[in-house]
């Protein structure tokens, strides 16, 4: 009868309204996952390429200098073309200046985009702090890192872009995580011996992987620490299943809907 198809359609319709937003879930986290640990492997390979033609790692001269008009000189670009773009597979890259910095944007084939940062102060010469969108399509070199009240803007960090360092030669004590080591997820100013999903994750402190820290710079170390998988718990990427057939009513392309923030949840 029409009644029974009814309570039919019903029944299912809440069955996949239960379902379908964990299945998209578990899709977006497996991309995630996956791009997060190809492309730790990926720049490793290339500063163990880079190594045997540059020597140490711990001994690469990463200057950038300003010409009294504040415009960045020629020797900012050597830190990319001589260091690392020889030994990586990109599709383009483009250099563009943020957070008063030398930065570069490099797009990979598989629509990822790393984003390099040159630290020009004093303590961190030798220092590159990298940031990793595994969707491309949540880059915006317009606004990027803008300063606002004094303040850098990173409040999609951990939700559409996950930071990296690189500081071999580091002479700053809140880099001991990062001394000697390669390209690791972001771990400056961890105490030594609070490498823990405890610590990592805990309150009151804006670098830790909580949806109420405004920069979670250390949630690429939290997935680091549980075998590139994100944690269960970790509420930093949700799907709203209402949110699907809202974006350019496209069903289903993973990549455009990558991600739905916890916050609209």
């Amino acid at each position: 009868t029409l009644a029974e198809v009814l309570i039919t359609l019903g029944i299912i319709g809440v069955v996949a309204a239960m379902t379908i937003p964990t299945l998209l879930q578990n899709r977006v986290n497996s991309e995630v996952e996956s791009k997060l640990k190809k492309v730790y492997s990926v720049m490793n390979q290339a500063i163990l390429m880079s190594e045997q033609d540059n020597g140490p790692k711990e001994y690469w001269e990463f200057s950038c200098t300003q010409d009294e008009n504040g415009n960045y000189e020629d020797d900012c670009s050597q830190i990319w073309e001589k260091y690392f773009l020889p030994y990586l597979k990109v599709s383009k890259y483009e250099k563009f200046e943020s957070m008063n910095l030398y930065n570069i944007a490099m797009y990979f084939n598989d629509g990822t985009i790393l984003v390099g940062k040159h630290n020009g102060q004093t303590d961190y010469t030798n220092v590159i702090d990298f940031f990793f969108f595994p969707n491309g399509k949540n880059f915006d070199k317009e606004t990027f890192g803008i300063i606002s009240d004094g303040q850098i803007n990173r409040r999609d960090q951990g939700i559409t872009f996950f930071a990296f360092r690189f500081a071999p030669s580091s002479t700053n004590p809140s880099d001991s995580y990062h001394v000697n080591k390669g390209f690791e997820p972001y771990k400056w100013d961890i105490p030594a011996g609070s490498l823990t999903k405890e610590f990592l994750t805990s309150e009151g402190n804006d670098y830790t992987c909580n949806k109420n820290s405004s920069i979670k710079g250390w949630c690429t170390a939290l997935i680091q620490l549980n075998g590139w998988k994100l944690p269960k718990d970790l509420k930093i990427i949700r799907l709203r299943f209402a949110e699907l057939f809202l974006l350019h009513k496209k069903l289903i392309n993973f990549y455009d809907l990558y991600v739905i923030y916890y916050r609209f949840c």
